[in-house]
């Protein structure tokens, strides 16, 4: 499931790897950029071994019965306002990526297929090219109406590994990482904003505590994120996303440290938002960079 439902998270993530592959053999010294491009590709490859399932926190959100919630989701109407900034439509691709998953989990059929058409359309403008066929969209439509878990991560798997990469030479690692740091960082937010809207009490810290477990397990994928971000050539965006990641970072060693030990240690701990506010703000924060204006 998860090996199938990771591709979720990124277009074409798998074509670019391939596009990208090293130089010949024969080749007796390499260059700096290509050694670059290299250690790029090697972080990249991490990431994804490390990266969360996709699918994990909107089925996790389903099975707590959290009522579906249009704030989990970017809406489509934001896309005009990223054409002008290659990097922003690479970070909300990956950040629709997401909200596909949440918009399957939920059963939203229409919806989730505009989703997925809008990320394509996206992919395009960015130099690449998804291919799907009407019958895989079908085929997908079914397995949303049937909420089979497994086949929605198949399929998904399946429209998106028939990619075929058009994207410009200087520019498809690049994209790479911002997607995949759209869709992790879309995940983690709505994992804290349904952590963040429950009152607190003992039965529902019980409740919550898969949700809890989920977003104190992705600190080695946000890691990863920021080692990626750090091998890519710097702009503004990118600058800007280290800067914020490296801030959940140290949450990460602080906060939400003492909370999983206290989650160990004491049956009776009982998470409160006070415990959450500031891993949540910035998690607010850091999403409304991507996907606002």
């Amino acid at each position: 499931m998860k090996s199938s439902s990771r591709v979720l998270t990124f277009i074409t993530l798998v074509a670019f790897l391939v596009s990208c592959g090293g130089s010949s053999s024969g080749e007796k010294e390499k260059s700096s950029e290509e050694l670059a491009e290299e250690k790029t590709i090697h972080d990249l490859e991490k990431l994804m071994e490390d990266f969360p399932d996709p699918s994990l926190v909107p089925f996790t959100l389903k099975s707590i019965d959290a009522k579906f919630d249009k704030a989990h989701i970017n809406s489509l109407d934001n896309i005009a306002s990223y054409k002008g900034n290659r990097d922003k439509m690479a970070l909300n691709m990956g950040v629709y990526a997401s909200d596909i998953s949440y918009l399957a989990a939920y059963g939203h059929e229409d919806n989730c297929l505009s989703y997925l058409r809008a990320s394509h359309g996206m992919a395009e403008f960015l130099g690449d090219s998804a291919i799907y066929s009407d019958a895989d969209v079908e085929e997908f439509r079914t397995h949303i109406s049937s909420q089979n878990k497994e086949e929605i991560a198949r399929s998904l798997g399946k429209l998106f590994l028939e990619t075929s990469v058009k994207m410009e030479e200087d520019h498809h690692l690049t994209m790479a990482g911002l997607a995949l740091t759209g869709s992790f960082v879309e995940g983690l937010y709505q994992a804290v904003i349904t952590i963040d809207a429950y009152p607190n009490t003992e039965v529902n810290q019980k409740l919550l505590e898969p949700l809890v477990k989920i977003v104190l397990d992705e600190e080695q994928p946000l890691l990863d994120i920021i080692d990626v971000l750090e091998d890519l050539p710097f702009d503004d965006t990118i600058a800007d996303m280290i800067v914020e990641l490296s801030i959940l970072d140290r949450l990460y060693k602080s906060d939400l440290q003492e909370i999983e030990e206290k989650m160990k240690n004491d049956p009776n701990f009982v998470l409160t938002k006070s415990a959450m506010r500031d891993i949540t703000l910035e998690v607010k924060r850091i999403r409304e960079r991507i996907t606002g204006e």
